[in-house]
């Protein structure tokens, strides 16, 4: 919440009372550390403004630091690398040009509306840098503005572009947030009234871009824990950092990544706002410590496992188990895929499951049910029985039986899988001890279906007749 205070030489006090306001709040002290401006943050002083909002952190500033000029000179610092005007002048640092470094100047120049609008005329031919230095010199403000808030992964991807360094607007400048005013507005009131809707904006949400994470992902984060200011900017600082060190993963797989190694900085429930560069608005998730444990005990699991499953969608194991962990959903579809994949051509059948014995005993730890010795006995059942089955010349049965159980349990059906693991009893003349356990409550306890028919395999049994 944005307050006008009278406060010695201070006029406004900022508190993150939401996530909008909390992403300002880290915005702007980046802003007034990076210029030298004087703030106070509000738990350091003893005496508090008059109409601050109890239980709220907040920093205490002059409105009149914030200017255009500094904003911009601000934002071509902190994104240097997309600022294109730039990298040119880099170039042209050089005495000698080289045929690559003029061709590049020019594909530099084309690559933004602004700077093809300003040397719409002029090319580049290793001559005339002064005029291109000039140029730029002298139009660096409207330069920077236009890159910054038409960059699809700068300005562009938090707030409506046309609304920078704009105040009094009549909805909020944020993607998601933003209402187009010359359309019939009606409907977002009570009772189809215009005039009972209500929205806030200030200035200082021009500062969200700068706290959020990394630029360079085309979905970025910010983690509100808003008990301090402290604790926001430290938080933020970490976690931005911690995503620029993780390599080679996609940026789903970066956050969870990360989560799993922020023990030093979240130790408590999280709220994580995220803005995909693909969609027009925020996301928000909640994360809490207690899935936050069991995320990070999976942190020496082995879940590498990539499919494609078709144009558009690739089946990422990992991320689909983190994504379960933190939203607190069983693994339960996950499973079954695997379970599936295990028919698939070309597929490696004993790395699939191994990965699907892995997720069975990571179910049955969230679910908390414990059954890990009728679990170890489906799997020896299992085994037991694909080798019995080998022995009896009726290897065929192994994948006729795991297709029939595997049917069943996609389709739900649990009478259906008790008959066919009867039949299989009975066919290779053995007891199997789980089943009774299964037999109580075959929905609760359907990971007992799993282990066993993940464990009903000629190949691991091969393999197991090998390592004896």
């Amino acid at each position: 919440m944005k307050t006008k205070i009278d406060y010695f030489d201070y006029d406004t006090l900022l508190q993150p009372t939401d996530w909008r306001f909390a992403a300002a709040v880290v915005g702007l002290c980046k802003y007034f550390d990076y210029f030298g401006i004087d703030y106070k943050v509000l738990y350091d002083v003893e005496e508090k403004p008059d109409n601050y909002i109890h239980g709220f952190d907040g920093i205490i500033y002059k409105s009149e630091d914030i200017t255009e000029e500094k904003y911009l000179e601000f934002a071509e610092n902190y994104f240097e690398k997309y600022m294109t005007h730039k990298n040119i002048l880099n170039i042209l640092e050089s005495q000698e040009f080289s045929e690559e470094q003029i061709k590049l100047v020019n594909d530099l120049v084309k690559s933004k509306t602004v700077l093809k609008g300003l040397f719409d005329k002029i090319k580049f031919d290793g001559t005339n840098k002064d005029i291109f230095i000039s140029t730029i010199e002298e139009n660096r403000a409207e330069i920077i503005k236009n890159i910054f808030k038409n960059g699809n992964n700068l300005y562009k991807n938090y707030c409506n572009e046309r609304l920078i360094f704009t105040e009094d607007n009549s909805t909020c400048r944020l993607r998601g947030y933003n209402v187009d005013k010359d359309r019939k507005t009606s409907n977002l009131g009570f009772c189809f009234s215009k005039e009972s809707f209500e929205s806030n904006d200030i200035l200082e949400f021009d500062f969200i871009p700068f706290a959020f994470s990394n630029s360079d992902m085309r979905e970025t984060y910010f983690v509100n824990n808003n008990f301090s200011v402290k604790s926001l900017t430290q938080t933020n600082y970490a976690f931005s950092n911690q995503l620029s060190s993780t390599e080679n993963k996609d940026d789903k797989n970066k956050l969870m990544l990360v989560l799993q190694n922020s023990k030093d900085y979240i130790s408590y429930d999280v709220e994580i706002i995220s803005k995909s560069q693909d969609k027009a608005y925020y996301e928000t998730f909640f994360v809490r410590l207690e899935r936050l444990k069991k995320l990070r005990e999976l942190s020496g699991k082995s879940l590498n496992f990539v499919k494609k499953i078709n144009d558009d969608y690739w089946f990422n194991l990992e991320k689909e188990v983190y994504m379960r962990c933190l939203n607190n959903v069983l693994l339960d579809d996950v499973i079954l895929m695997m379970l599936k994949f295990y028919f698939d051509d070309n597929a490696v059948k004993g790395y699939i499951k191994s990965r699907t014995d892995m997720l069975i005993d990571i179910n049955v730890s969230w679910k908390g049910n414990e059954i890990m010795d009728e679990i170890k006995s489906a799997k020896s059942c299992g085994f037991l029985t694909s080798k019995k089955l080998i022995e009896m010349k009726s290897s065929n049965k192994i994948n006729s039986y795991k297709q029939k159980i595997i049917s069943a349990l996609c389709a739900h059906d649990y009478d259906r899988t008790k008959e066919i693991i009867l039949s299989l009893s009975a066919y290779v003349g053995m007891e199997f001890s789980f089943f009774y356990t299964f037999l109580e409550n075959a929905e609760e306890n359907k990971d007992l279906a799993f282990a066993f028919a993940s464990a009903l395999s000629e190949v691991s049994s091969k393999n197991n007749e090998e390592n004896n």
